[in-house]
């Protein structure tokens, strides 16, 4: 490529990635200490035990009896959001990996596809700078409507109850006959509970780790769960909840996704189901993944283990590989993601089929004959943002001289002078009542609006390009900024989701200040990047934490429909700022109470301004009408209530 044309540059100054780091990390890889590959025991782990690769006899012959659980838990509303259809492409592609392997398979849903075939044509699952795999279109859908293992649709608002149903039925079956459990869950996590929601965003549709304790309760059932939702390491810790985990996220991170793509306008499904789907197709003589097999047969980037046909690799290696694809294969920013293993019982050593539930099948042969689609042309592969750990060092730099010959393309624009941003919430009811109003009609006013505040958002939380819950929002802004998205409703409702974020990262600042904490490294929370230094505080304490910081709604409350989907990068900077500081425990539960004390008493004199404002009171007194009732005085209220 030797022109900018048709081309969609990113910075080059944006490339955090760190290939040192990289590199020292694959060295310090140990099989026999599954905390350097995302591993956690659920009991302490002896520092004497030593996990083989292989078992060193031949386990008994694996019938297909494991069954089977998928759950698709987008809602209609959530479906037609680009943040949240890379679940639609994991979703599919296990179902075209797994379906027909085991006799009872459930795949639960509350979509429409057809319609969504329809409007988008296809699903791809990938790296958008490669070519990608077609996991969804009208032929697989037919295919997935009448074959082995048909899709089960359920009304959005039944969908959790069905999943429950069926995983508490299953599960007491396979107790019975000995088999095992697989359970997948696609969607949005719940930061707060490391649930995931179902049919919704309400708090009644999130499918907690203790609801899954409970159905499990008296049963002894292998159980094994794969989860690409955010915050999915939480299954893996949860107290007395002991199954075998593969998250890919940890308890409070939200999941990798692939970059949006300009050629199918979404994200290809997250980066963690290519790093399963990588060690399932791999040619277990040379541990090379089906896309990486080379042609030489001297190549050492994969070390080969001593295998016969009489063996099979332990969940140890399993776990290791996965990893190491990861890392290796699939994203050079993969210690980012901090993806959690778990093995029920502690039984790494056990054979990794028995382990998982995922029967031995020629999943190599099944994802070769998936159609494919070709890279996204209007990106670079020397781009930064590509997360391809293997990209030529020439690719790169010729990335670098396109963007050098862009920006001065840029900078030789005239300077457009940006209106300052609202002050107002639109949070609360006033701020989005009145909120068009705000632009008088004008939609160039607003659009340059979100470009201000939309680019002092994206300094404040870079690369969440390829984040479920915020991938879809910052390839819009990014639309807009390049003036590539005008349409109003589309402009107006990434005004809402920034501003929501960014009044979450100010209320953070001014609860520090109100409890008298130090900022970290005298950072405000837009400027401190969280994601780095969460990984400073312990696990236990990382748990009590979130209790303490996180689950306060009235401190942090969660987002309507309108703004979006949850963001934690204010409450991990409070969480942050404590470790820091050295706040001892109880420190902490005075200083959230007395905050917390302000902050109600501040939300009632609130509420007591809006039921003073004219409009409200306006419109109280004609819904009353209405009902033929009329505002009533508050000394008829009080005779009437007598």
């Amino acid at each position: 490529m030797s022109s900018t044309q048709n081309l969609k540059l990113s910075p080059e100054g944006q490339d955090t990635n760190d290939d040192q780091s990289l590199a020292k990390h694959l060295q310090e890889i140990k099989l026999d200490f599954p905390a350097t590959y995302g591993g956690m025991m659920q009991n302490e782990p002896n520092p004497q035990v030593t996990f083989d690769s292989f078992n060193t006899h031949t386990p008994p012959d694996i019938q297909p009896n494991t069954r089977l659980i998928a759950v698709l838990g987008l809602s209609p509303e959530e479906a037609v959001q680009p943040s949240s259809m890379c679940f639609i492409s994991d979703y599919f592609a296990f179902w075209n990996l797994f379906n027909g392997v085991t006799p009872s398979q459930t795949w639960l849903h509350c979509l429409d596809f057809q319609k969504l075939i329809d409007k988008n044509g296809l699903y791809l699952h990938g790296n958008p700078y490669k070519t990608r795999k077609v996991v969804l279109n009208q032929t697989i859908l037919s295919h997935a409507r009448t074959g082995n293992d048909p899709l089960q649709h359920a009304d959005p608002v039944l969908l959790m109850s069905k999943f429950r149903e069926r995983t508490k039925s299953e599960c007491r079956a396979a107790a019975a006959a000995g088999e095992n459990v697989l359970l997948m869950m696609f969607g949005d996590g719940d930061c707060k509970s490391s649930g995931i929601y179902l049919g919704g965003k309400t708090k009644s549709s999130v499918f907690k780790p203790n609801h899954l304790k409970l159905l499990l309760k008296g049963l002894k059932v292998n159980v094994a769960m794969l989860t690409t939702q955010c915050f999915g390491g939480g299954w893996a810790c949860f107290p007395k909840l002991d199954l075998t985990t593969m998250a890919a996220a940890g308890s409070g991170d939200p999941s990798k996704a692939w970059r949006y793509s300009g050629s199918c306008g979404r994200a290809c499904g997250s980066m963690f189901a290519t790093a399963i789907i990588n060690k399932l197709t791999m040619n277990p003589l040379t541990n090379r993944p089906l896309a990486a097999e080379p042609d030489d047969d001297d190549d050492d980037t994969y070390p080969q283990e001593t295998w016969t046909g009489d063996q099979h690799e332990s969940y140890a290696i399993f776990c290791k590989a996965v990893y190491e694809s990861l890392l290796r294969d699939v994203d050079r920013r993969g210690l980012e993601h901090h993806v959690t293993f778990s093995a029920q019982e502690d039984a790494w050593t056990m054979c990794w089929s028995q382990r998982t539930g995922i029967p031995l099948e020629d999943f190599k042969q099944r994802w070769a004959a998936l159609d494919e689609y070709p890279a996204d042309a209007t990106l670079h592969p020397g781009d930064p943002f590509n997360r391809d750990p293997n990209v030529s060092e020439e690719l790169r730099e010729q990335y670098k001289q396109l963007w050098s010959v862009e920006k001065k393309r840029l900078e030789a624009l005239p300077v457009v002078i940006m209106p300052s941003a609202p002050g107002e919430a639109t949070g609360s009811v006033l701020g989005k009542r009145k909120m068009s109003g705000r632009y008088g009609g004008n939609v160039d006013s607003l659009i340059d609006t979100v470009k201000v505040i939309g680019a002092e958002y994206l300094r404040s939380y870079p690369h969440g390009e390829d984040s479920g819950n915020s991938g879809g929002l910052h390839y819009n802004i990014v639309r807009i900024i390049n003036g590539e998205e005008k349409d109003q409703t589309v402009v107006e409702e990434q005004l809402r989701h920034i501003q929501y974020r960014m009044e979450q990262q100010a209320a953070a600042d001014r609860y520090l200040e109100m409890m008298q904490i130090p900022p970290p490294e005298n950072s405000s929370c837009c400027d401190f990047m969280t994601d780095k230094a969460i990984g400073c505080i312990p696990r236990n304490k990382f748990r009590w934490m979130i209790e303490q910081v996180c689950k306060r709604d009235i401190l942090f409350p969660d987002p309507t429909e309108e703004q979006g989907y949850q963001f934690e990068k204010g409450p991990f900077y409070i969480m942050i700022a404590f470790h820091l500081a050295g706040t001892k425990d109880d420190e902490i539960v005075a200083k959230l109470r007395d905050l917390i004390a302000i902050v109600e008493e501040e939300l009632d004199q609130q509420k007591a301004l809006l039921k003073r404002d004219p409009e409200v009171t306006s419109k109280r007194q004609k819904l009353f009408q209405a009902f033929g009732l009329g505002i009533m005085s508050p000394r008829k209220r009080r005779s009437l209530a007598v």
